[in-house]
């Protein structure tokens, strides 16, 4: 009967996880959504990153120009190094509007890595995308790397009468360029 309980538990952890917020980097032009309740403990023009106790995500913003495909990988592989993963894949990247190579591996530490470099197809954006995460976050983490959206303009969420606004997450100033829908 516990353990029915405990994986009954753990399952409805992992939807709540799956539920979130939409942030948009305006100087960029680039929209993604997130878990609720991370803490962005970073945010400058060319480096974001927000963390969960369970999950991190780390982006960075780099000139097109320097992006072709071997370098691409040749970066995802010198990261992988350097963070000393092993059991290390490589495939192509799935971000809408973008081309470019994802790398999976698991840290020395068991947590798993997904580092994922990109270049948008239509603007002169590139970026690398580093997220840490626990196994039972993979599915999270799948969904972040889908939701990235480059030079689409964010849907303008309508407010209804009497409700408030969302208060702005901790480590984040009012007018900084993110915030959240």
């Amino acid at each position: 009967m516990k353990h029915i309980i405990i994986s009954m538990l753990l399952s409805i952890m992992v939807v709540c996880n799956c539920n979130g917020e939409q942030f948009t980097w305006s100087g960029h032009n680039l929209t993604f959504d997130v878990p609720e309740g991370g803490v962005v403990t970073y945010n400058s023009r060319s480096v974001f990153e927000i963390q969960w106790y369970d999950l991190t995500v780390l982006i960075k913003i780099y000139d097109k120009s320097k992006a072709e495909d071997d370098y691409m990988k040749q970066v995802l592989r010198r990261t992988a190094a350097g963070y000393n993963m092993f059991d290390v894949k490589m495939g192509k990247a799935k971000i809408k509007g973008c081309k470019g190579f994802s790398l999976t591996g698991i840290l020395p530490d068991g947590s798993r890595a997904n580092l994922t470099n990109v270049k948008a197809k239509k603007q002169d954006l590139a970026m690398q995308i580093e997220i840490n995460y626990i196994l039972e976050n993979e599915e999270s983490v799948k969904k972040i790397l889908e939701s990235f959206k480059i030079g689409e303009k964010p849907k303008q969420k309508i407010q209804k009468k009497g409700e408030q606004d969302k208060p702005i997450k901790p480590g984040t100033l009012e007018g900084e360029q993110l915030h959240y829908i």
